[in-house]
């Protein structure tokens, strides 16, 4: 008994970091695109044809739609430019990043720091710093950072933490 098993290519989406746009690669001729401006928002399909390392996205590019949505008119007919952690639209210069490699890197820039409001000391880390910002109404506080020959002393914090003390007004 032989059995076969059709894998289909996961699919790849890019996210703008200037606007709320998505590109979203479905598979090897199909593209989703959604752009969100407010509480609209606007999500079409588009066939495109790949070659090379360019997608070239079939319609008219000399037409021009009116409206508070853009991004069908930057796809239409155009070229995206495809590279390892983007695309590119190419008439526009608009980068979407892969939105994995997006993640990734902001995970890897943030830099934990501990944050001091009321005598109580939180380590804000990248999976907790929605939750314990959020909670907290800046505008009640002044927010001061803490010299760092002073935290180790004072606190029992490694000195290689920034240390930001939030004190009520």
């Amino acid at each position: 008994m032989l059995l076969c098993f059709s894998f289909s290519q996961s699919q790849k989406t890019y996210k703008s970091n200037k606007y709320r746009r998505t590109i979203t690669v479905i598979n090897d001729s199909i593209l989703k695109f959604t752009e969100i401006n407010g509480c609209f928002s606007n999500s079409n399909t588009l066939i495109y044809n790949k070659e090379r390392d360019i997608f070239k996205v079939s319609g008219n590019p000399k037409v021009k739609q009116v409206g508070i949505f853009s991004l069908s008119t930057d796809l239409s007919g155009s070229e995206l430019k495809i590279t390892t952690d983007s695309l590119v639209i190419v008439k526009t210069g608009e980068i979407f990043y892969d939105k994995e490699y997006s993640e990734k890197k902001a995970k890897n820039g943030f830099s934990n720091f501990y944050l001091i409001i009321d005598s109580k000391i939180t380590l804000v880390t990248f999976s907790n710093f929605e939750q314990v910002l959020t909670s907290i109404n800046l505008e009640e506080y002044t927010l001061r950072e803490l010299k760092k020959a002073r935290i180790k002393r004072r606190y029992g914090i490694d000195e290689n933490y920034k240390v930001l003390k939030l004190k009520r007004k």
